[in-house]
């Protein structure tokens, strides 16, 4: 199990967990005991306590110097990625979002905690990219071809999105118009004394190609908590998406690459066919 879902299963458990660089998050009881209110407060934390490295440490089989080691981590983590201006999703407890003027919003997790053995829904069992949102343990012998798929495939997207991102022009080539031998003329004793009209020059330069522009491809429109989900994991596979907030509830997961306007059609099913979602294109 990831030690997101660890920390969430502390928080609910002692009430309270403290973070190092951000904060405190309280679990506060209501009536309704597998949804509790998650309030956080913003204020100096110096190190982890004792208890939380113990939990993660008996959870996990690490000995505490590895668990601390883990926790430091991950957390270093999140705050990079929340220095970026960007909502990070804390599993199970919330997602916080650093405003500009070095404080945090927090919106408290809406969902039940995940349990420790999680069914994958149909729709996401086959997607890549998906795969790596999904949590659940798999069985040993059949989840190394699946790795190995995995990797292959992120492979083949960035060299993709590297291609489109470097290349400057398309590669067809332009061909100059061919050009015909004319006959010589027949010369006569008899000159044309004649005033003619000089001929212009027919133009045999190539003709240009078109450059690429920018194209946006929304990869998914949705909410929070799905949205940073999502964006975070995208990115972890180094995916050069945007998360875009569209109004007070949707989000859109956007991709810009420099693309030819012959290729965008193109671009647009090759990643729907990886994403397992609907790309469009704006």
């Amino acid at each position: 199990m990831k030690l997101a879902s660890l920390l969430a299963q502390y928080l609910f458990a002692h009430k309270q967990l403290s973070l190092p660089g951000l904060g405190v998050f309280y679990a506060e009881n209501n009536s309704d005991p597998e949804h509790p209110n998650v309030r956080f407060e913003q204020r100096p934390v110096d190190g982890f306590d004792e208890p939380v490295v113990d939990y993660i440490s008996s959870e996990t089989g690490k000995m505490k110097v590895l668990a601390i080691s883990d926790l430091h981590s991950q957390l270093e983590d999140a705050i990079r990625f929340l220095n970026t201006g960007k909502p990070y999703l804390f599993n199970g407890i919330g997602t916080l979002l650093k405003k500009a003027d070095g404080s945090y919003d927090f919106i408290s997790n809406t969902t039940a905690l995940p349990p420790k053995k999680k069914d994958v829904p149909i729709t996401e069992r086959n997607t890549i990219p998906q795969s790596y949102i999904d949590e659940k343990p798999g069985n040993g012998r059949s989840k190394k071809p699946a790795i190995i798929i995995i990797v292959l495939a992120v492979i083949a997207i960035a060299a993709t999105i590297w291609f489109y991102s470097k290349t400057g022009t398309p590669r067809e080539t332009a061909v100059a118009p061919e050009t015909t031998d004319q006959p010589a003329p027949v010369v006569t004793e008899k000159t044309d004394t004649t005033h003619k009209p000089a001929v212009a020059p027919v133009n045999t330069a190539p003709v240009p190609t078109s450059t690429p522009g920018v194209t946006t491809y929304v990869l998914e429109v949705t909410k929070e908590p799905r949205a940073s989900k999502r964006y975070n994991q995208l990115k972890r596979i180094s995916w050069p998406v945007e998360l875009e907030r569209l109004d007070s509830v949707q989000y859109a997961i956007i991709m810009k690459l420099p693309t030819a306007a012959t290729d965008t059609t193109r671009v647009r099913d090759s990643l729907t066919a990886i994403s397992g979602k609907k790309v469009t294109i704006r």
